[in-house]
């Protein structure tokens, strides 16, 4: 699959590149995006090389991912993805760099991603069903799937591997013909 462009009114989301390396390299110091993203902890800028080369570059090139930095006025805002793209369906994730969080730019990417995922081929990836998968307590990412209108299906108990082990997972999921309206979902607290 080609790398697509997806331009918004704040944001231009397109596949990362080498030169971004430095600036996924800050992000990733962050301490919040490191308990909430399975990332190498040190992160280094080799690793910002290999999320160049031997993730996002490989996902295009087979069409099991898509993976766009989100870029607002030539500044890498963050970083949103389809992944395990296969049967119809696949998962959704993202992240922020610190500074640009609380500027609404995650649901706003979000929205033009989901618009591709869901528009049929081939202008989009026409799947049936995007997933979401967060570690429990991860309030802003769930904050985002809900405006999204993802609607929750519940918690995974020790669903997915942390930093300290094993750790419950809440999960939801948005069909191709479900509204995108924000959901209301049962409280996670």
């Amino acid at each position: 699959m080609r790398p697509v462009l997806l331009p918004t009114d704040r944001l231009l989301l397109r596949p990362p590149r080498l030169d971004d390396a430095d600036a996924i390299t800050r992000a990733c110091q962050d301490p919040v995006l490191q308990r909430r993203i399975p990332v190498p902890v040190p992160y280094t800028r080799a690793d910002a090389l290999r999320y160049v080369t031997d993730f996002a570059e490989p996902g295009w090139a087979t069409g099991t991912r898509c993976t766009w930095v989100m870029e607002h006025g030539g500044e890498l805002a963050g970083s949103i993805g389809v992944d395990a793209i296969a049967d119809g369906a696949a998962t959704i994730g993202y992240w922020v760099s610190p500074e640009w969080r609380g500027q609404g730019f995650v649901v706003e990417a979000g929205r033009a991603v989901v618009d591709f995922a869901f528009r049929p081929v081939p202008g989009g990836l026409g799947l049936q069903r995007l997933g979401w998968q967060a570690f429990a307590g991860n309030a802003a990412s769930a904050a985002v799937a809900r405006k999204l209108g993802f609607r929750f299906e519940g918690t995974v108990r020790l669903g997915s591997m942390g930093r300290a082990g094993r750790e419950d997972d809440w999960i939801a999921g948005l069909l191709a013909g479900d509204s995108r309206d924000e959901q209301t979902w049962p409280d996670l607290g």
